[in-house]
């Protein structure tokens, strides 16, 4: 039999705000500790879906592979999940009378060997991709479902990504809330040895270039007069 339909996305506000706990300071294993909460309205059916399309891609490549250890539970309760048999980026879940919220575990692999693919974590460096870590809810745009994301890095590393910064606390950074389809076009670069070099200084916006190295005289970088001409020609800056 097939199993049961999954909701059309509808251009309606999911009704609570997603939070999304990521911690990256697993440098031996190279993975990425998630913890995600999703506010839940009503018991019943729901599916929750792993990112297919990304941003940047041209099929629908989801890293759903490297995607580990999912648990689910609510109230202290662990849920049982069932995987789409169609549709494989979907997962079926029963809410429980009296959930409010779903509590998520699960772990992002990344690549150690190179068959295996391009590297995301090392000792000195790592690029963090948010819709590789999270699920969200079926039956609402992207646009319309709000995600509070954190990051933990590992000591005295620093990172730049286009998310603005509600917080810090030692290792772990707050962002300030957006869209799960903006969070999902937002990486984050972080390095042992990181620089930011701003390409527009005193500029309208923001123009920043992050750069994240295996040493720390990889960092050092000129810039000349006739570079930045180029740039403020072709980007209007």
């Amino acid at each position: 039999p097939l199993p049961p339909p999954i909701a059309e996305p509808r251009d309606v506000a999911y009704p609570g705000t997603l939070k999304l706990d990521i911690d990256a300071t697993d440098l031996d294993r190279r993975v990425y500790r998630i913890k995600e909460t999703i506010p839940v309205a009503a018991p019943g059916s729901m599916v929750l879906l792993y990112a297919r399309w990304i941003p940047g891609t041209h099929s629908p490549d989801g890293p759903l592979y490297n995607y580990s250890g999912l648990r689910i539970s609510a109230g202290g309760r662990e849920i049982q999940w069932t995987r789409d048999t169609v549709d494989v980026f979907a997962f079926h879940i029963d809410v429980p009378r009296g959930a409010t919220t779903l509590d998520i575990e699960a772990q992002y692999l990344t690549p150690v060997e190179s068959d295996q693919g391009g590297a995301a974590m090392t000792r000195e460096m790592l690029r963090l991709n948010w819709y590789a870590t999270a699920l969200y809810p079926a039956g609402y745009f992207t646009r319309r479902i709000s995600v509070d994301a954190t990051l933990k890095l590992p000591e005295a590393w620093n990172f730049g990504t286009a998310l603005d910064v509600a917080s810090s606390s030692g290792q772990t950074t707050a962002f300030k809330t957006v869209s799960f389809e903006v969070l999902a076009d937002s990486p984050v670069l972080a390095g042992k040895h990181f620089k930011k070099i701003d390409l527009d200084p005193g500029g309208r916006s923001r123009v920043t270039l992050n750069v994240a190295a295996d040493a720390p005289e990889l960092l050092e970088a000129s810039r000349s007069e006739e570079h930045t001409s180029e740039l403020q020609s072709r980007f209007g800056i």
